[in-house]
This record gives C-alpha cells, structure tokens and sequence, in this order.
C-alpha cells in the first residue's frame, strides 16, 4: 500500500485501546471499579449465556482467563454453582454499561465513516479474522 499510513497492526492496538478506556468512562460514571483484563469480554459472554469452557477456550490464554473470572467472582459480578458461571445483579448492570460504552462508540464510527465506509471497515476485520482462521486451521 502506502508507506505514509501508519501500519495496521499499530493503528488496531490503539483502536482496541479505545473501546477499553470507553468501558473504563462509562463504568466509572456508573461507580463500578475498574474491570481485570478480559473481564468485559467474560461479562459479555456469561451476559450471552457462554459457559466456563466456552469463554477460557475463546481465543486462547486459559490461565489468564480463569484468573480473570475468579477476580470477577471475587468482586461479587459473578458467582460460580454447579450449573455454571452466573451474572450476580451487580454483573448484570456492569454488562449493561460494558455494551452501552461498546455501542455508544460503534455508533460515533459509524457515523464519522459514512455507511459504505463502514462497511469496507467491517469487510477489512473480517477478512483479517479468517486469514488468522485459516492460518490457525493449517497447523
């Protein structure tokens, strides 16, 4: 492409950056503690009904992941029974705000990239996430 754009990898670390210090703003508005790494993700997938297995084997980094739900259980967002993991009530609010902060700034790209723009920008994730797929899926 072009060498007067910054590179790709670098420009994704600080877009993913930036949906993390929306959640951070709309949690601490709401009075919640800041999340451990991954919590929004785990609170995302136990709010969709994602078990245990489900969410430590998405993605990889298992230990991190299990860490990550004991903090949450800890901090009394999630509780764990026989059936599985669980929102507690709290959980359930601070799932609420992860996705209003998620959906607030999808919303504000959308709008800044013009319809047609953001779905090249849509197409583009998509086809990095299957190139990744497709090189997980060759070894």
């Amino acid at each position: 492409m072009t060498d007067s754009l910054p590179p790709v990898a670098v420009l994704l670390r600080e877009a993913r950056s930036a949906y993390g210090a929306a959640i951070r703003r709309e949690l601490a508005a709401r009075g919640f503690d800041a999340l451990p790494p991954n919590g929004a993700f785990v609170l995302g997938a136990l709010h969709y009904e994602m078990t245990r297995e489900d969410i430590v084997r998405e993605r990889g980094r298992v230990m991190e992941k299990s860490q990550t739900i004991e903090k949450l259980i800890a901090a009394g967002l999630v509780t764990q029974d026989h059936d599985g993991l669980h929102l507690t009530d709290t959980g359930h609010d601070c799932a609420h705000g992860v996705n209003d902060a998620t959906s607030a700034l999808t919303i504000q790209v959308g709008e800044a990239l013009g319809e047609e723009g953001y779905r090249h920008f849509i197409a583009g994730l998509i086809t990095l996430i299957e190139i990744k797929e497709a090189a997980e899926g060759s070894k």
